[in-house]
């Protein structure tokens, strides 16, 4: 099997083959040490390369750390079915939450008990119940392909470890933004700064900040009064910003939006061309890459390869709109990327709007999920529940 190379390392031999590419694109090579002769490593290679070609991992040992065998399972199992995007927050729980308290255990040596502390541990750190039970799904999900197909272990620890019932529930502060502090931050961010029209698209249509952000001019439809969404713009780590597809399949949808929007949205159009002729060859172009990649070149320069995208949120010279410095700006004002969403479903539904229409325009696809997470118990619908209680359903003297 000319796939399986051999080499001496000191006084024992490993076994290399090449297992397609990680999630970076970069080669992926497979190797084993540890082996007393080459014989031996080259038998071991050839099981372990029949292993991964059966859609295995290549991992024959029976001792391997939870770090290498996730690892593994990663790049080879998990990215080849979902976006780069849910790799690289995978990535991100592993490394800062997985691997440095469990990473060096024996797989075969893990338990339910050291699972356990380990998750009791995540409650002491104030992490929240939906974060536990994130990294306890990636991490039993794991060791569940570990039982099967990889049969590295015959039962999984982690199916037996319960997240703790007091962990907190809501550790993202959800705020209201009443009409008046709206009007004060758009009093410090006016028409023509960058924040206008991105904080504008917030407020009104409850859109994510990538979604805002990936707003081009072709998504909305001036005639129907809507947005067609269909793209956000994400930044993954070392590689850049890129344009991907929207987070689940119900956040692809249309907004109807109003007229006071429609006309800031015109207004902001025409003062983009303006802006463009003001800059001359100073001013910068977005591109799509094939992959997605947004490409950023002035005017006076060559254009590059991709697709020039004319987007909604730019800076007056062009520049994109970073959602990092957006994010900023909304926390040093005591708010987070949910505020705007949570404001506008909880003011719709106390204005008596049906909840399935909210979670249309939120992009989720059960209703269920915007009440639970975006609807406020405020002192208006306590009001209202009073009264249509005192009007239809107390008892009568």
């Amino acid at each position: 099997m000319a796939q399986v190379r051999t080499r001496k390392r000191g006084k024992t031999f490993s076994y290399i083959f090449e297992a397609g590419k990680s999630a970076d694109g970069k080669r992926k090579v497979i190797e084993k040490g540890g082996f007393a002769t080459k014989s031996e490593a080259y038998k071991a290679g050839v099981a372990a390369y029949t292993d991964f070609l059966h859609g295995n991992i290549g991992i024959t040992s029976e001792s391997i750390t939870l770090k290498d065998f996730m690892t593994n399972w990663l790049e080879n199992v998990v990215a080849v079915n979902v976006k780069v995007t849910t790799v690289q927050i995978y990535q991100s729980r592993l490394h800062n939450r997985i691997f440095p308290h469990l990473g060096e255990i024996k797989l075969q040596e893990l338990t339910p008990a050291m699972l356990d502390k380990w998750i009791r541990n995540l409650q002491q750190a104030g992490l929240s119940h939906n974060t536990i039970s994130a990294l306890h799904m990636l991490i039993q999900n794991a060791l569940n392909y570990a039982v099967y197909p990889a049969q590295l272990i015959s039962s999984n620890p982690a199916a037996y470890i319960k997240i703790p019932k007091n962990a907190p529930r809501n550790i993202i502060k959800r705020h209201i933004i009443s009409r008046e502090r709206f009007n004060a931050l758009l009093e410090k961010y006016p028409f023509g700064t960058p924040f206008y029209i991105p904080l504008l698209l917030l407020y009104h249509t409850g859109m994510r900040i990538g979604e805002v952000l990936g707003l081009s001019w072709q998504d909305i439809d001036f005639i129907a009064k809507k947005i067609n969404l269909r793209q956000q713009i994400r930044y993954l780590s070392k590689r850049g910003y890129f344009f991907t597809t929207l987070k689940t399949e119900s956040s692809k949808r249309y907004i109807l939006i109003d007229d006071y929007l429609l006309g800031e949205l015109k207004r902001w159009q025409n003062q983009q061309a303006a802006n463009e002729k003001q800059f001359g060859g100073a001013y910068v172009y977005i591109y799509r890459e094939p992959d997605g990649h947004i490409q950023r070149q002035s005017r006076a320069l060559p254009a590059p390869a991709g697709e020039k995208v004319s987007l909604v949120c730019i800076r007056n010279d062009g520049r994109l709109v970073l959602s990092e410095t957006l994010t900023k700006i909304l926390h040093d004002e005591g708010l987070n990327a949910h505020s705007f969403r949570h404001t506008h479903a909880t003011q719709l539904i106390e204005n008596g709007a049906a909840p399935k229409g909210v979670a249309g325009r939120l992009g989720h696809v059960d209703a269920t999920i915007t009440q639970n997470l975006y609807t406020h118990n405020t002192q208006k619908l306590q009001e209202e529940t009073l009264a249509i209680f005192g009007k239809n359903l107390q008892t009568k003297p």
